[in-house]
């Protein structure tokens, strides 16, 4: 379908607790809405939005591109996201870049000494969904991919480099004491959480070298199954034996 000349960038985060949507323009936010607490993505989602999208005095079809976490977080979250983008594909033609959610929290820091950074996010089990950055003239470059490790395989591969590394993501939420050695920085809890215009900041950036989604084959970056088919592989394996 044909584009309006004045479009208008939206970003949607539900990969986390709080989620989130914001609008701008080019590589500015204009305006961010908050859900109202812990886990509203599916009650809260449609609503912000549309009261966002008002705001502006702007129709859908003004909306390109859309920009949305696919993962690693919350498996509903991600999932009502992805649901989204494929609506709006098809409703208004808008173009969809699917956003690393680990990429998107480390947009938070935008100053510190720190040459590393280690986002953390909590898989349950004692596992976490983790990936290390490092500082480049041009921003955080991932040194080591998403990755599903324990508390001790994540502070083994800290101390490799011997390197300071600060961590932040809503992994430390109830977890924080156990990354707590001479090589790890907690940093302060309001990095912790992605907001929606951390999502726009990756998101534009991907757009502006073309980087976006088939929506044919765009599908959740769980990373690991959901606990539901986990338990369900381990009864049947007990089944087995």
């Amino acid at each position: 379908m044909a584009k309006l000349e004045k479009t208008y960038g939206l970003s949607v985060e539900t990969s986390g607790r709080v989620g989130s949507v914001a609008i701008g323009q080019e590589d500015s936010v204009l305006f961010e809405s908050s859900f109202s607490g812990f886990m509203k993505h599916s009650a809260e989602l449609f609503d912000t939005l549309t009261e966002l999208i008002d705001r502006v005095g702007i129709r859908p079809d003004q909306i390109d591109p859309l920009y949305i976490t696919v993962g690693p977080g919350s498996f509903t979250g991600i999932r009502i996201a992805v649901t989204l983008a494929k609506m709006m594909s098809y409703a208004v033609g808008s173009r969809v870049v699917a956003v690393d959610t680990l990429d998107a929290l480390v947009e938070n820091v935008t100053y510190t000494d720190l040459k590393r950074i280690a986002a953390v996010l909590d898989a349950k089990q004692n596992r976490f969904f983790v990936a290390i950055y490092e500082k480049t003239d041009t921003g955080w470059k991932k040194i080591h991919p998403n990755s599903l490790l324990s508390p001790d395989e994540i502070l083994s591969l800290i101390h490799q480099d011997q390197v300071q590394t600060g961590l932040l993501g809503e992994g430390l939420v109830y977890y924080a004491d156990r990354f707590a050695t001479p090589l790890t920085t907690v940093m302060d809890a309001s990095f912790w959480s992605v907001k929606a215009r951390h999502v726009y900041a990756a998101g534009h950036k991907m757009a502006q070298k073309g980087i976006f989604s088939n929506i044919y084959t765009l599908f959740p970056a769980y990373i690991r199954k959901p606990d539901a088919v986990e338990k369900y592989n381990q009864l049947n394996d007990k089944n087995k034996d």
